[in-house]
């Protein structure tokens, strides 16, 4: 097996569980923290608290791994695995004390989403070596492995008690640390400097300021991602009450979620001959012009079949957005702002999760699906053209 083999095999298994325990523990919270006797509304303020924090951590940890010579990504994900694992531990250790409960579950549920970024960094790390790892494979896997575990959980919970999702994922973190460990040290991770200074004017430690002043544009991009994910969040999170409002059932809901998601995986796992085709700044204009295309084709559905029609454009703008970000800001980015900007990226996907949520649960509560769908279509057409204009360099 050569070693760009073996790397991939390893990031592709990083990828697996670390998505899989992103279900467990974000994609079943509301089972989870029902069980544990916490009314609906206090498990929306958990999990807009959730949102909240991890937008702060995840640029707030870039920042550190880039800026400390003695911070290599290695340490810092192995530190958060360990952190998490203690963390799962007291959820079920402390199961009837709530003010105990919501802080260890906001804790771990944070830390896992601020591990996603860092995640992308690591296997640029390596790529950037030239070292031929194929990343929409990876993070393709990543995607199975988070449908095969959806549906593993929801029929185990019919057997077993919600303690089974941390119990679930101190086993998968577990083996996720024993496989960062295993990860040979790149050159960038060999010349940092163990104290912990830093050995020129270069790498030291910049403000925000500075930074979006050498990256012109790129705040622009950030806002762009959040107005895109804005309309991406009412789509999945609201699906129901738009397949309800077209006459739809539960089953009609999840053969609409298994279309989206079934298509996902052949873009993403063919990503590696996109990129060999086209640039990462070319695959991003694609990508967002057909987060507008899917706008538009959800606001114009008048039947479930068209919906599911839809939902076929998810191949052609989040499964191509998802690798072509990570690429264009591992060639936008200086080698001491690679692992600030992979975090930003997704700290901006992450605000426009809030964005979306907050804006279509308020407008279902006050006005129609169809306001709603409208609101969506307007926030996708400002995102795309926002990045049109934001892709300043065509790499």
């Amino acid at each position: 097996m050569t070693k760009h083999t073996s790397l991939t095999l390893k990031y592709a298994g990083l990828q697996s569980l670390y998505w899989m325990c992103f279900c467990a523990i974000y994609g079943f919270a509301s089972v989870f923290l029902l069980a544990k006797n916490f009314e609906n509304q206090q498990i929306g303020v958990i999990l807009a608290l959730v949102n909240i924090f991890s937008v702060v951590l995840q640029p707030a940890v870039g920042f550190l791994v880039d800026q400390l010579s003695s911070l290599s990504l290695k340490k810092v994900i192995s530190s958060i695995a360990v952190v998490n694992i203690l963390f799962l531990i007291g959820l079920i250790t402390e199961p009837d004390n709530l003010l105990i409960s919501t802080a260890l579950y906001i804790g771990v549920t944070s830390l896992t989403l601020t591990l996603q970024p860092l995640l992308n960094s690591l296997i640029f790390e390596h790529i950037n070596e030239g070292l031929e790892i194929n990343y929409g494979l990876t993070r393709g896997v990543g995607s199975l492995s988070f449908a095969f575990i959806s549906f593993f959980l929801g029929r185990a919970l019919n057997n077993y008690s919600a303690n089974i999702i941390p119990i679930l994922c101190i086993s998968l973190y577990l083996i996720f640390l024993l496989l960062v460990v295993t990860f040979p040290a790149t050159e960038t991770q060999l010349s940092r400097d163990p104290s912990g200074l830093h050995s020129n004017e270069a790498t030291r430690p910049k403000s925000l300021l500075h930074f979006f002043k050498q990256y012109e544009r790129f705040l622009l991009f950030l806002t762009a991602i959040v107005f895109l994910f804005g309309f991406h969040t009412i789509i999945n999170s609201y699906l129901v009450q738009i397949m309800a409002s077209l006459g739809g059932k539960d089953s009609d809901f999840g053969l609409s979620l298994t279309i989206a998601a079934s298509v996902e995986l052949p873009a993403m796992l063919g990503f590696g001959y996109l990129a060999s085709k086209y640039k990462s700044s070319s695959l991003l204009k694609i990508s967002s012009f057909f987060f507008v295309v899917r706008s538009l084709l959800f606001l114009g559905s008048s039947t479930v079949w068209m919906i599911n029609v839809a939902q076929l454009f998810q191949a052609l703008s989040f499964a191509i957005y998802v690798p072509a970000s990570a690429y264009y800001v591992n060639k936008l980015m200086k080698k001491g702002d690679k692992v600030k900007g992979q975090t930003m990226v997704i700290g901006a996907t992450t605000l426009g999760s809030v964005f979306g949520n907050g804006l279509g649960g308020w407008l279902l509560d006050n006005a129609t699906v169809h306001t709603m769908l409208t609101a969506g279509m307007l926030s996708a057409v400002f995102g795309c053209l926002l990045l049109f204009y934001a892709i300043k360099k065509e790499i």
